[in-house]
């Protein structure tokens, strides 16, 4: 089976995995129920959908240090969706033809013997486990210690984020069961078990954990900061979290741990559940999670 071939497939069971999980998601809890809306609604249904929603939405009291979310809120399904998925497919697709030299590169002595590529992988490793699953939930009990709405709105977004696309990977990694390059006798990334990554950590190659959790680490808090306005980090946080997210997947090439096509499709799974959670709650102000876990 070709590599471009095995990559199709995966990404396939992706897209079930991701139908499956929207029809089991209860509203308002979950925002992967994002994933459901009225995709073939009529013109008249959906203006009045989104009346209804700007209404609730006008209702709902100003937090202080958090702006309110906009009074049309997204629809829950839009063909946008239909193209960032597909442009991650295509994504994967065209990188896994370059799966083989990644890891060639990865193998070279001058990349396993420098000290800054092996500095910066380590920071990457760091940055995208420990750092993006903890980075929200320091948040939201600094907000609610500090009584700083605005900073537990951050923190709460951001940990759905990231434990979406968690959840979302470590259920791909345990059917697609791809064998990490490390593990790879002959260096060949069309090694796939069906269900194999439920046996062992060395056949959870495709797609990135810690890919996906950075960049939805990276892409809730910049959408937070510069939403909320906050001063400094709406101009300089985005391009340093991006730029944490990206030395967080290419340390995943340098350790072996993955083959590119994993890293560019865990980044895209995880870019993605960043703006559903965000569409999410839009659509859904003031939902029982909020309620649960926000200051009043």
């Amino acid at each position: 089976m070709t590599s471009a071939r095995t990559v199709r497939t995966s990404l396939g069971a992706l897209a079930l995995l991701a139908s499956t999980s929207a029809v089991r998601a209860q509203q308002p809890v979950a925002p992967l129920a994002a994933w459901l809306g009225p995709v073939a609604a009529t013109p008249h249904a959906w203006r009045a959908e989104h009346h209804a929603a700007a209404v609730r939405t006008a209702q709902v009291p100003a937090i202080r240090g958090f702006a309110a979310p906009s009074r049309m809120p997204l629809p829950a399904l839009r063909a946008a969706d239909g193209w960032k998925l597909g442009g991650v497919a295509v994504a994967a697709l065209l990188v896994a033809h370059a799966d083989r030299r990644g890891d060639a590169w990865a193998r070279r002595p001058g990349v396993r013997d420098n000290d800054a590529l092996q500095a910066l992988a380590r920071v990457g490793d760091l940055t995208g486990a420990a750092g993006s699953i903890g980075i929200g939930p320091a948040a939201w009990l600094l907000g609610r210690a500090r009584g700083d709405s605005g900073m537990a709105v951050l923190g709460l977004r951001t940990t759905e984020a990231v434990s979406a696309s968690g959840v979302m990977i470590f259920a791909i990694k345990a059917i697609t069961g791809r064998t990490r390059p490390y593990a790879s006798a002959d260096a060949s990334p069309t090694r796939w078990d069906l269900f194999g990554g439920r046996r062992s950590d060395s056949t959870r190659s495709f797609a990135s954990g810690h890919s996906a959790m950075a960049a939805a680490a990276a892409v809730t808090l910049a959408a937070e900061w510069r939403r909320q306005g906050r001063s400094g980090w709406s101009t300089a946080g985005p391009p340093l979290v991006y730029a944490l997210a990206s030395i967080a997947a290419g340390s995943r090439i340098v350790d072996r741990k993955h083959w590119l096509s994993d890293v560019v499709t865990g980044s895209g799974v995880g870019i993605l559940n960043a703006l559903l959670v965000r569409r999410w709650h839009d659509a859904n102000p003031g939902s029982r999670l909020d309620r649960a876990l926000l200051p009043r």
